[in-house]
């Protein structure tokens, strides 16, 4: 009997198996291509990647900074066009975006570059500088910090360019150079702060999980480990830091000294930095929902701060913020 249900599978027309395929996933349809010939036929046609790619690529894609290569795809099945968002981002606008496409689920990926960034003292040279990126790179140019301390860095993207029905996070892309100082992760410092806000008409929203009425909550994030990989155990337990100041008062013929503690509670939910396939470092920032229904006006901004130590910070470079569907890292390497 189960033969004979099989082969009266087999028997469908490739129209009605492409329907019911389409109405599966990216993967699902990869999977059902090696299951008989009719099945890869249906699989592989545009009825069913038609349906994976989102409505509106063809309006995002007409924003791309070379036409030659996006027109490369012309002719070519939608299953390549999918494909090739995944495994190739495009730029748009000049190199300050990125479009691409999460292969398990089709949802939209954007990446803003450092240029589309605001960043607090970016045009001044003494403070942050601008350079060609290592090879490889998804933009051109990354900005460096010079000397500065207050660092604060915001990125905005318009809901509407996001897949609905769908959790994001935003994740700051960034390397550390080697004369980099004052962002480690010092017992006695504050560590740097990021927050997401989902903003509408009606208001805003901060929160790292969804955009509802969630009170405003920020994350610490470390950005530059002293310790490895042990850096991200020791957030979790409380610490005590003792050092000695050497004061200019004179107590008994001698230099009064004094003994200062700081002690920093454990933080379970630091945010500490992977390292990506591509050789850049990424930290997540947040995370928030995306129902559908935000309107047009709809921005989620995200922000990275360190303003509480005033410390001076040297030798962060920044890529950009890359926001991509919530999913886990298991293939990222814990830096």
């Amino acid at each position: 009997m189960a033969t004979a249900e099989t082969a009266e599978i087999y028997r469908l027309p490739e129209e009605c198996v492409a329907y019911a395929i389409s109405m599966t996933t990216p993967g699902d349809a990869c999977h059902s291509s090696v299951v008989s010939p009719t099945f890869r036929a249906a699989a592989d046609s545009d009825a069913v990647w038609a349906r994976f790619l989102p409505p509106d690529h063809a309006d995002v894609l007409a924003r791309a900074d070379e036409p030659v290569a996006v027109a490369g795809c012309v002719g070519a099945s939608k299953k390549e066009l999918f494909l090739r968002l995944c495994d190739s981002p495009v730029l748009l606008d000049g190199a300050t975006m990125s479009f691409g496409l999460e292969r398990r689920s089709g949802a939209k990926c954007f990446m803003l570059s450092a240029r589309a960034l605001s960043i607090a003292w970016g045009d001044d040279p003494s403070c942050w500088t601008w350079t060609a990126s290592p090879p490889g790179s998804r933009f051109p140019e990354v900005a460096e910090l010079v000397d500065v301390c207050w660092l604060e860095i915001t990125g905005k993207l318009s809901l509407s360019l996001l897949t609905p029905g769908t959790t994001y996070a935003a994740y700051l892309v960034f390397a550390m150079a080697d004369d980099a100082y004052g962002l480690e992760c010092h017992v006695g410092m504050p560590p740097p702060k990021a927050t997401v806000t989902v903003s509408s008409g009606g208001g805003t929203t901060t929160s790292s999980k969804t955009p509802s009425s969630t009170p405003a909550q920020e994350h610490a994030i470390c950005l530059h480990h002293m310790q490895g990989e042990e850096e991200e155990a020791a957030h979790r337990r409380k610490q005590q830091y003792v050092r000695l100041r050497r004061g200019y008062g004179i107590s008994g013929g001698a230099r009064k000294t004094t003994v200062l503690t700081t002690t920093r509670e454990a933080d379970p939910d630091i945010r500490c930095p992977r390292r990506r396939g591509d050789g850049w470092a990424e930290v997540e920032m947040g995370e928030f929902a995306v129902a559908g229904d935000e309107g047009d006006a709809a921005v989620v901004e995200v922000t990275v701060q360190e303003v509480d130590s005033r410390r001076w910070k040297r030798g962060l470079v920044v890529l950009g913020i890359e926001i991509r569907p919530k999913q886990h890292t298991a293939g990222m390497l814990a830096l």
